[in-house]
């Protein structure tokens, strides 16, 4: 297999792992923006909501790793 579609792949697999980063920050920000939600879990929610900012800006550094390896 040629490094380029190997990169191609790798490129395609961390998008999606970006996507699903995303949609899980953005879920655990709601829930703890959620006035139905009791201030402890909210306090977790936020907790978990910033982890998965960490996540999406790891996934980042590693999309830019491949990308310059073009």
């Amino acid at each position: 297999m040629s490094d380029n579609l190997t990169a191609s792949r790798l490129l395609a697999d961390f998008e999606t792992m970006k996507t699903i980063e995303l949609d899980a920050r953005d879920f655990y920000v709601r829930a703890s923006d959620d006035p139905g939600v009791d201030d402890e879990a909210r306090r977790r929610f936020a907790e978990i909501g910033a982890d998965e900012s960490r996540h999406v800006e790891l996934v980042d550094q590693v999309l830019n790793i491949i990308r310059n390896c073009l």
